[in-house]
């Protein structure tokens, strides 16, 4: 066997000074103040804060957004509990986050604060998980850096989880208190610092409890994920007690500054990790430290539009995802940053849930009593489904709910919905449903049986106005366990082309199928983004070893291309082919023997389907009779329609008017047109997108006959470089008419 990571392994008292070097540079390095709010503007600062509005469950307050309850003053923010009829509640305060806009994964997390000097109130300081990677609350853990009971005298810093929790665990919530007898009357700097190994809490230095993690899984230790920070002031509850005759409103908790200091290896991305093909100016930040130096890496396909060696840049993406990486340059030495971003066509957000809860929303547990967990033990697909175990129904389906929202849905489009799930027990009928996120206008509202066996529901839908839209699976009302997985919400003729899935690995090896054939041996395993198939034997075969995906659509007449990225531990043959999945094992796509080479290249291979209409069809690499790894990413494979807008029919006109295949294709930066002409002729040569829409008229005009060639650099009309993605070129000279495809890859 070849191996990719060969690795050589020297043992010398060289080495081991070196190690002892570096692990000691390690150790010495310098936390960076990375973020800070000292509240010296005259508003709070909405690109640093969101504000969290609504009741909340056991208190007996509505947070509100508005500057009666939350506002900078003489520098300093005050959060405000006010006792007044709102909204149906007696009492108002502010709760304000970070989340979306800033979060980090260890470090110091200090805050200086001055807390209220009246019974009823616990004014907070402390950090959620940015994305929910372990399942909902507490499953991915709490930071409260600094809790203030009022009628109490001690400052409580406490660390949940599901291990660590009154409600799922073994044990009481991990924490410890502190007497500080004049947290009401004067500032004091509450904080963390927060390791792979420990978190340490601390009043103005004095620290006061340590929370180890124990390596025993993310039950006990979910901290190892990004967290985002929330400072707010609750009104009663069971903790505190009710507020009395003796409280005095307004109460309020001040805050001289938030700051935020890392090492850079503990740096994080910010950013949107899911995102629709073709999607432009995605920003991408890692924090600003004085005198550091930037560089940014972004996948094939993706174009880095600003910022290239700043702190924050922004990424036009084409139809593939893959890792967004970031070297960050100081005193200490580089740190490398990754980042991985699923692309897809796909409107719904970690659609199978190997990102855990994040993007998803759940109503519970009160009126009905429901709980809402990531289950490993029965899903459809890939590593994670949704579990939902409804106990106590409620009255409305809405009771117990499961939904996504922010889906900005567009008017005259088509939308198509499709997604697995189950139930345990006897069949149950549910209405999932699409609407409005702001009126809640029912847009589409289907009735489905679900049974003990997962079956793939599907509807289709369109909308009256450009609207936001939530998509909501009420379970309220019924009683049961619910299970979910692998959503779709897609506009068919807006979507790219590609019938692959998880085209770039980004969502590990899901819908990818894996076989060996005795006596081959080998292993496939995702690996910085790529499927890397590491061979032991390669048996006799070559259908031994194989990599593909079953369920494309392949139409009697059509013509398609399928293009990948791979590259190999030695050069090498693969066959690449399209076929049917079943006896006889017809290859439509004719014999696709290619060689691989140690460098990563794009292949490309066009076949015109000439068997009926194959809907459940196999694409496939056959990578068995030899023994060196195989490494393949960003696999394509185009859907086959023709635009309506864009004719692709070819006259009896002889044969010398000819249209030829673009060359390099894939191509990027440019590619080279080529076209034969036997007579002299009016000639148009243009370039449209897969809607038929035209992209760029690269020829209007007389030409004589003979070969003509013309490049292409990706540039539309306007000089604007298109995106990623498949276009068709058409020939119209005299009578004559030709179209052919080429994919562009930025």
């Amino acid at each position: 066997m070849k191996s990719i990571n060969n690795t050589t392994h020297y043992i010398s008292v060289l080495f081991v000074l070196v190690l002892l070097l570096y692990c000691t540079g390690l150790a010495a390095q310098t936390r960076h103040l990375i973020w800070v709010d000292e509240f010296d503007e005259m508003i709070i600062d909405p690109g640093r804060w969101n504000f969290e509005t609504g009741p909340t469950y056991e208190t007996l307050h509505y947070f509100t957004d508005r500057p009666d309850n939350a506002k900078i003053v003489d520098g300093k923010l005050q959060i405000i509990a006010l006792e007044e009829s709102y909204q149906g509640f007696n009492y108002t305060a502010a709760l304000l986050k970070t989340q979306n806009l800033f979060y980090w994964r260890y470090g110091r997390i200090e805050a200086r604060i001055k807390l209220p000097h009246t019974t009823g109130f616990v004014p907070g300081f402390w950090m959620l998980p940015q994305g929910d990677q372990y399942g909902y609350w507490p499953w991915s853990g709490e930071i409260d850096v600094m809790e203030h009971p009022t009628n109490q005298d001690r400052i409580f810093g406490t660390c949940h989880s599901w291990q660590y929790s009154y409600f799922t665990g073994s044990f009481a919530p991990a924490g410890g208190s502190i007497q500080i007898t004049d947290s009401e009357t004067a500032f004091h700097v509450y904080a963390v610092e927060w390791t792979a190994d420990k978190i340490d809490f601390f009043v103005d230095d004095q620290k006061y409890f340590t929370f180890n993690n124990e390596h025993s899984g993310f039950e006990a230790w979910p901290f190892d994920q990004p967290f985002y920070i929330l400072l707010a002031m609750g009104v009663g509850g069971g903790w505190v007690g009710n507020p009395d005759a003796t409280s005095v409103f307004p109460a309020i908790m001040e805050v001289d500054y938030v700051r935020v200091y890392q090492n850079t290896d503990d740096l994080v991305i910010n950013g949107d990790d899911d995102v629709l093909e073709n999607s432009k100016n995605i920003v991408y930040t890692v924090p600003h430290i004085d005198g550091a130096l930037y560089s940014w890496n972004v996948p094939n396909g993706a174009t880095i539009m600003t910022g290239e060696n700043t702190h924050q840049i922004s990424v036009d993406w084409g139809i593939f995802g893959g890792n967004v990486m970031a070297d960050v340059t100081t005193g200490d030495g580089t740190s490398v940053i990754e980042y991985p971003v699923t692309v897809s066509p796909n409107l719904m957000k970690n659609a199978g849930f190997e990102k855990g809860a994040k993007y998803w929303n759940k109503t519970g547990p009160y009126p009905a009593e429901a709980t809402f967990a990531l289950t490993t033990d029965d899903v459809h697909n890939g590593n994670y489904a949704m579990v939902v175990d409804v106990k106590t129904p409620g009255v409305n389906a809405w009771d117990a709910q499961l939904s996504q929202g922010n889906l900005l849905l567009k008017t005259g489009k088509n939308y198509h919905a499709s997604f697995w799930a189950k139930k345990d027990g006897a069949p149950t009928e549910l209405g999932p449903a699409i609407i409005n996120a702001t009126d809640y206008t029912l847009y589409a509202l289907e009735t489905i049986t679900l049974t003990d066996t997962w079956q793939q529901f599907e509807f289709n839908f369109t909308v009256p106005a450009n609207v936001t839209t939530s998509f909501n699976f009420g379970m309220g009302g019924q009683t049961g366990t619910f299970y979910y997985d692998d959503f779709v919400l897609t506009a068919p003729d807006a979507q790219q082309s590609n019938q692959v899935m998880n085209a770039d690995f980004s969502s590990g090896i899901d819908a990818w199928i894996f076989n060996t054939f005795s006596p081959a041996n080998a292993r496939a395993a995702v690996e910085n983004g790529e499927l890397v198939v590491s061979i032991i034997n390669g048996g006799v075969n070559t259908w031994d070893v194989h990599v593909g995906q079953a369920g494309v659509t392949i139409e009697k007449g059509k013509e398609y291309t399928v293009t990948f990225d791979a590259y190999a531990a030695a050069p090498r043959d693969i066959f690449a082919f399209v076929g049917k999945n079943a006896t006889p094992w017809n290859v439509y796509s004719n014999n696709n023997t290619l060689s691989l080479s140690t460098k990563r290249q794009t292949y490309s291979y066009s076949f015109t389907m000439n068997d009926p209409t194959d809907n459940a069809a196999r694409l496939g690499f056959d990578i068995g009779s030899a023994s060196d790894d195989v490494v393949f990413d960003n696999v394509f494979l185009s859907a086959g329609a023709w635009p309506a807008a864009v004719t692709t029919q070819t006259d009896n006109t002889p044969r010398s008017f000819s249209l030829f295949q673009n060359s390099p294709n894939p191509f990027n930066p440019s590619t080279v047109i080529t076209y034969q002409l036997p007579m002299i002729s009016n000639v148009n040569l243009s370039v449209y997108n897969l809607k038929g829409q035209l992209v760029r008229t690269l020829i209007k005009a007389k030409q004589d006959a003979g070969y003509h060639f013309i490049e292409w650099d990706g540039a539309d009309e306007s000089g604007a470089v298109v995106s990623s993605g498949l276009y068709l070129y058409r020939l119209h000279a005299g009578d004559n008419i030709q179209t052919r495809r080429m994919l562009f890859l930025k």
